[in-house]
This record gives structure tokens, C-alpha cells and sequence, in this order.
């Protein structure tokens, strides 16, 4: 049986899971409808476990890729929330200067190597970067997070077999939220238990509720230990879900109408959270409240600081281009 949590552990995924959930709601409520950010974002709203367990079991020194719906994971590798909301307003504060936005977010402190819009693109980046981590022999870990549709692509076949093929130092998190945009696994997938595929490859693999932090926590590190000590790849498909839309403006309208309503109720892993510190760890509500308000209030004075950081000049677009001339 694995260990059980104590009261500071839980607290400390719990307020890691209450700052992701208050800076997506910030998106959500204040910015995009004030018209403060150009394009469509899409919210991590309801996987915050699956982000916090995975990302608290590795080491500083260990890399992080993910997709389009990266604003949580880059938050959890200790990105300023200033710099990540400056960042997907455009500002010249931003993580990339303004020019990355919300898909493109990058914060090389941390090791977040970063965030692509493009489905399964991440994933042979990832097993180039554990490639080039075998090859210094650094121990590095790399951990590419990616979505239940990207299984169905060839970028995750080629790279889980190459990365299996050359034992590499690779860890694979697929946050399966149900829908890849509107289309259900179930009706995308032949076989839908997705971490089956990683027996066709010989991967180390494990399934997961996504929705319970501590679970994730503690299946993240078997993973993270047998990437590191065997230099040999993981598959972890984290179950969870997405109670929002893919992106800002999705009306929903492919899931059944009481699904989200019936998720959110029983399935939210910030209530689960709570429950088990409330009625497992005898933690007072007054104390869980009190978090919830300082971590908000934390947030909403970061979004109000990136407001204020101004437009980057027209000259910046010249910059950090890497080409050759003609």
C-alpha cells in the first residue's frame, strides 16, 4: 500500500491545485470577455490533479513539454503568474516578451521547455530531448504532457517506438479528458483503454484516476523511477476531465447536457481535495477557506500587475529570429 499523505502534502497539492483552477477562472471570467487577449485560449478548468501530481513527482532538473492547454503545467514548474498572464495578454513582461501567447508559453528557468499548439507535436521533441539526456548522460528525466486524440496520431507511434527502440530516459503523461475537441474516445479510439497501446512497444505503463491528486502523485513517481533508473520510456494515461470547453467559445453542444453538470459534482479533484483534508485529516474548513482566499487574492493581484506592463514595441518582431540570408 502506498504511503499515506500527510496533512502538509495534501495542503501543499491542494493550494497548487486552487492556484491553477483561480488563474483559469481569471481567464475565463475577467480577461477574454474585457477583451484583453487576442485568439481563443484552452483551460486546464478540472485536470489540475493530473498537472500537480505528475509535475510534483519530478526533479528541478528535469524537463517539461506540453500542448496547447499548458498554462496549468507552466504554472506548477513555478512560472511567475505576473510573467504567464503578461504573456498570454502580449505584453513585452510576458515569459516570451509578448510573442509566444497563450500556446506558445516557454520558461527555460524552470526547465519548461514548452508549450505547441499542434496535436502530438510535442511528443518526438520530447524523445529528442531525452535523447540528447542520454546521450550527456545528465540523469535527466523528459516529460511530454499530451491529450487522449494525439494517441491516435503517428507522431506517438514513431516516438514511442524509437524512444523504446533506444531506452530513453522518456516520460509520457496522456491526460485523457474524453474528447479530442468534440469527438469522444469512444468514437475516435478501437481500443479505449489507452495505455494497452504501450504494450506493443514494451513500455513500462499504468492507468490512473485523474481526478484524485494524491493517486496521480504517487503513480507519477513509479513512473519517474523506472524512466530514471532502468533509461527506459513510461507510459502513464492519467483519466480525467475537462469541465470547460476545448477552447474559450465552445458551447458544449457534443456532450450530453447533464455530463459536465454530473463530472463537476462527484469528480472535481478540488472537492475531492478538500473532502479528504476536511473529513480524512480533520483540517477545518476555516483553514481551507482562508487558503482559497490568500491563493485568489494572490492571483487577482498577479492579473492586475500584468495589466499593467504595456505593448511590446513593433521593432521586437524583428528580434529573435533565427534564418539564414539569402
Amino acid at each position: 500500500m502506498p504511503a499515506r499523505p500527510s496533512i502538509e502534502q495534501l495542503l501543499g497539492l491542494y493550494e497548487d491545485m486552487l492556484r491553477v483552477r483561480f488563474f483559469e477562472e481569471k481567464i475565463d471570467r475577467d480577461l477574454f470577455p474585457g477583451g484583453l487577449i487576442r485568439g481563443l485560449t484552452h483551460l486546464y478548468i478540472g485536470q489540475e490533479a493530473t498537472g500537480v501530481g505528475v509535475i510534483r513527482a519530478l526533479e528541478p532538473q528535469d524537463y517539461v513539454l506540453t500542448t496547447h492547454r499548458g498554462h496549468g503545467h507552466c504554472l506548477i514548474r513555478g512560472s511567475d503568474p505576473v510573467r504567464v498572464f503578461a504573456e498570454i495578454m502580449g505584453r513585452r513582461d510576458g515569459l516570451c516578451r509578448g510573442k509566444g501567447g497563450s500556446m506558445h508559453l516557454c520558461d527555460m528557468s524552470t526547465n519548461f521547455v514548452g508549450a505547441n499548439p499542434v496535436v502530438g507535436a510535442g511528443i518526438p521533441i520530447g524523445a529528442g530531448l531525452a535523447l540528447a539526456c542520454k546521450y550527456l548522460e545528465n540523469g535527466r528525466v523528459t516529460a511530454v504532457f499530451f491529450g487522449d486524440g494525439a494517441m491516435n496520431t503517428g507522431a506517438f507511434h514513431e516516438s514511442a517506438n524509437l524512444a523504446s527502440l533506444w531506452k530513453l530516459p522518456l516520460f509520457m503523461i496522456c491526460e485523457n479528458n474524453r474528447y479530442a475537441i468534440s469527438v469522444s474516445v469512444e468514437r475516435a479510439s478501437a481500443v479505449t483503454d489507452l495505455a494497452d497501446r504501450a504494450a506493443a512497444y514494451g513500455i513500462w505503463h499504468e492507468t490512473v484516476d485523474g481526478m484524485r491528486v494524491w493517486e496521480v502523485l504517487e503513480a507519477a513517481r513509479r513512473a519517474v523511477e523506472v524512466c530514471r533508473s532502468h533509461q527506459q520510456p513510461v507510459l502513464l494515461v492519467s483519466n480525467t476531465y475537462r469541465f470547460v470547453g476545448h477552447y474559450t467559445r465552445d458551447t458544449l453542444r457534443y456532450r450530453p447536457p447533464e455530463e459536465a453538470r454530473d463530472e463537476f459534482r462527484e469528480h472535481d479533484p478540488i472537492h475531492l481535495a478538500e473532502r479528504e483534508l476536511a473529513d480524512d485529516c480533520g483540517v477545518s474548513m476555516e483553514l481551507l477557506v482562508q487558503l482559497r482566499e490568500r491563493v485568489k487574492r494572490e492571483i487577482d493581484e498577479a492579473a492586475e500587475a500584468a495589466k499593467q506592463s504595456a505593448a511590446p514595441p513593433a521593432e521586437w518582431a524583428l528580434e529573435d529570429i533565427y534564418g539564414t540570408e539569402d
